[in-house]
């Protein structure tokens, strides 16, 4: 079976024996060419060699899927501003809601813009030339996207002093996620992986995370299913604790195919609430094994995950997205050990 195959058939529950790699790399693969950030985003967005490096990243790791382009956002759209530095990642400098008022003169439907269309055109190029790969649109979750457009301390602030206005933005951006996912991905991907490190219940608190990320998660998802497409959700935040269970359970509720830990859980504990209900990702924390090392502890960590997952549904990932300036040598290791672990199937 080809990569894309077994990485579907454990996202749809259906094979244990093999342990798809999905290391997800937003802008990591620049440093395979060793270009300048703005070398992609100046301009027009280059799609072609946003494929190129995502592609030489996919042969030097032999991952089983990607999100099929170099990431950013389209806050433009709404008047934000959005830097590239030479050799770094994409950050906001202006935030199109600081000033709330801003919101009514805008659509949700204008997230697609150039940068958008630029991000489907490289992941168009990504399936053409391996289409046995798994391929995966990379979109915020909702309190995600709210702090990449409101700014995110301005809108935790949001939820203490103005609920009615924090709602607002996040059903706004609730529906451009949903129209992000519907462009860069209706006749083109597999799923959908909802990047959600903002949706965090050590942030928002407990009901918070239930009532403005999971109820829009939920109402996203039935989208994505109507669609044909699966579906990931990486919140950040503990899950694993016996105290923070209830809220990994009330996640699966939502109807995800695949949950995604973040660094600080224990993968026990999330076998206990997902078992085989949900196939599991994570893995190696990327901020410190994966960046520090050494070549020792980042086998001991990958083999953890390995041992601890290997009965269960499970797709081996890091804590989170890699970026600019992770070490590749260090993700060699890594993904060359589940190679080996899966015997050489690469």
């Amino acid at each position: 079976m080809t990569s894309r195959e077994l990485f579907l058939q454990t996202l749809r529950r259906e094979q244990k024996d093999y342990v798809p790699l999905f290391p997800r790399d937003l802008t990591l693969g620049m440093d395979m060419l060793d270009i300048r950030t703005g070398e992609i985003f100046d301009g027009k967005y280059d799609s072609k060699l946003s494929a190129e490096c995502v592609l030489r990243l996919q042969g030097f790791l032999g991952s089983d899927a990607t999100v099929g382009c170099i990431f950013s956002y389209s806050l433009e759209s709404f008047g934000g501003t959005i830097k590239y530095a030479d050799k770094g990642i994409p950050y906001a400098s202006v935030y199109p809601f600081a000033d709330p008022e801003n919101i009514d003169g805008h659509e949700p439907f204008e997230i697609r813009n150039g940068i958008m269309e630029g991000m489907r055109n490289a992941s168009e190029i990504v399936r053409k030339k391996r289409p046995d790969l798994a391929l995966l649109s990379n979109v915020p979750g909702p309190v995600t996207m709210a702090g990449f457009a409101r700014g995110l301390e301005t809108l935790m602030m949001d939820f203490l002093t103005d609920e009615k206005l924090a709602e607002k933005i996040l059903g706004f951006c609730t529906e451009a996620v949903t129209e992000q996912m519907k462009y860069t991905s209706e006749d083109l991907a597999d799923g959908v992986f909802f990047a959600s490190a903002s949706d965090n219940p050590d942030m928002v608190g407990d009901e918070g995370f239930k009532k403005y990320s999971l109820k829009n998660i939920e109402k996203i998802n039935k989208d994505v299913h109507s669609a044909g497409l699966l579906s990931i959700y990486h919140p950040h935040g503990v899950f694993s604790t016996d105290d923070r269970q209830h809220l990994l359970r009330d996640s699966l509720k939502t109807g995800i195919d695949g949950f995604q830990f973040a660094e600080g859980n224990e993968p026990e504990g999330i076998i206990e609430v997902c078992g085989d209900k949900c196939a599991i990702l994570g893995g190696v924390t990327s901020y410190t094994t994966l960046l520090l090392g050494p070549e020792k502890r980042i086998i001991k960590d990958t083999d953890r995950y390995l041992s601890a997952l290997k009965d269960y549904y499970y797709i081996m990932t890091c804590s989170c997205s890699l970026n600019r300036g992770q070490p590749l040598d260090h993700l060699k290791i890594m993904a060359d050990h589940v190679h080996e672990y899966n015997g050489g199937k690469a």
